[in-house]
C-alpha cells in the first residue's frame, strides 16, 4: 500500500514538473503584446517620459512588438538605458505575463545654471552634473549671472567649486520649505560674488550675500513677506538686504 501511495505520489509530483517546464516553454514563445514604464524618483518626470524612452530604445534598435519573449535582449534594455543621461538607476526590466515591464529611476533636478558664458548645465539633489535640458520643469530653481564655471560632464559638485556650492546650498534649503520654494525661483550672482534671490512674488529683489547664517536669514524672509510686506508699497523699495545677522535692511528705490 505504502509503495502504491508512493508511486502516486511520484507520478504526480513529476506530472506537475512536466506541466511546469512546459509552461516556461510556452511563456517564452509567447509574443510580447505591450510595453509599460514605470518613472520613479523625481519630481521633474517630464525631463524623461514614457515615450522618451521608448524612442530611445527604438532609435537603439531594440524592439519589442510582435516579438516572441525570448527573442528580447533584456539585458541590452538595460544597457541602453543606463546610459541616458537623466536616468540615475535602471531598477527592473521584466516581464510581466505577456507585458514588458521597464522601471527606471531619474535623477531629481535641483537647479539650471547658465555661468557667464551662457553655458547652461543641471544639478540634481545629489551634486550631480548634468546636461541641460529645457524640459527639466518649473519645479527647479533657475542661477545665473557671474558664474565663472564650466559644465563638468562626469561627477559631482565638489569644494572647489565654491560659488556653485553657495548656490547649491541655498537652493537646497529653500527647496526644503514648500513657502520657500514657492516664493523663490530664480537666483543671480552679481559682480561682486553676492547671490542675490528674486521672488515670484512682488517685484524688490534680496541680497542674500553668502550661505553664512543662510538659514536665520530665511527665517527672516518669512516673517518679512508675512507680517511686513502685506502692508508696504513695494513700489518705494528696490531692495531687501538680508546679509547681517538678524538684520533687514529695506533700500528706498531712488525714483
Amino acid at each position: 500500500m505504502k509503495i502504491i501511495k508512493f508511486i502516486a505520489s511520484f507520478l504526480l509530483f513529476l506530472g506537475i514538473l512536466v506541466l511546469l517546464v512546459w509552461a516556461i516553454i510556452k511563456s517564452k514563445d509567447q509574443t510580447c503584446t505591450h510595453i509599460s514604464v514605470l518613472i520613479k524618483g523625481s519630481k521633474n518626470t517630464q525631463i524623461l517620459t514614457e515615450s522618451d524612452i521608448l524612442h530611445i530604445l527604438k532609435t537603439n534598435h531594440s524592439e519589442w512588438e510582435g516579438k516572441a519573449k525570448s527573442k528580447i535582449d533584456l539585458t541590452s534594455i538595460h544597457k541602453i538605458l543606463s546610459r541616458e543621461n537623466y536616468i540615475k538607476s535602471v531598477e527592473k526590466v521584466h516581464f510581466l505575463g505577456s507585458k514588458l515591464q521597464i522601471e527606471v529611476t531619474l535623477f531629481d533636478i535641483l537647479l539650471e545654471v547658465q555661468s557667464k558664458n551662457n553655458e547652461k548645465f543641471l544639478l540634481d539633489v545629489d551634486g550631480t552634473y548634468l546636461p541641460y535640458s529645457p524640459k527639466a520643469g518649473n519645479s527647479i530653481i533657475i542661477a545665473q549671472g557671474v558664474i565663472p564655471h564650466n559644465f563638468n560632464n562626469k561627477g559631482t559638485l565638489n569644494q572647489g567649486d565654491y560659488l556653485l556650492s553657495e548656490l547649491f546650498i541655498i537652493a537646497t534649503l529653500i527647496c526644503e520649505d514648500s513657502f520657500y520654494s514657492e516664493l523663490f525661483k530664480q537666483m543671480n550672482v552679481n559682480d561682486k560674488q553676492e547671490i542675490v534671490l528674486y521672488p515670484s512674488v512682488g517685484n524688490i529683489p534680496v541680497l542674500f550675500g553668502t550661505t553664512e547664517d543662510a538659514q536665520s536669514k530665511l527665517k527672516s524672509l518669512k516673517y518679512m513677506y508675512e507680517d511686513v510686506l502685506p502692508y508696504m508699497n513695494e513700489d518705494k523699495y528696490a531692495q531687501l538686504d538680508v546679509r547681517f545677522k538678524n538684520r533687514i535692511i529695506a533700500t528706498k528705490s531712488k525714483t
